[in-house]
């Protein structure tokens, strides 16, 4: 079941975390920003992948901000509160592909598409 939704969430490749990152604020303009529920998490890129990246760490956060060839910018924030994550981008929507509350996934982890 593809959705869009507005938030938090992310690990490369393989996490679980949820939460809301509720209370941080929030750099430059990202119309698309997602949250995820609670379930383990592949990311990876729809289109093509980003072609510089930098990380970013304070006492609330880490962050890692990945820049397109056209300049857009896609930026995965993870809470060292709670571990949840919010993936935040001007480049387009970010979709999840939520196979872990299907029981009839032949994958049990859920997909989100990086724009």
């Amino acid at each position: 079941m593809a959705r869009d939704a507005r938030g938090v969430a992310r690990d490369h490749g393989h996490a679980s975390h949820r939460g809301t990152g509720e209370g941080v604020a929030m750099t430059g303009p990202y119309p698309y920003e997602l949250r995820l529920p609670l379930a383990p998490y592949r990311f990876e890129w729809r289109d093509e992948a980003a072609v510089d990246a930098s990380k970013h760490a304070t006492d609330a956060y880490a962050e890692e901000r990945y820049t397109h060839a056209d300049g857009t910018t896609t930026v995965i924030r993870e809470y060292r509160s709670d571990g949840t994550f919010h993936i935040m981008s001007d480049r387009g929507e970010i979709e999840l592909i939520d196979n872990a509350t299907d029981p009839h996934a032949p994958d049990p982890v859920s997909v989100v598409r990086l724009p």
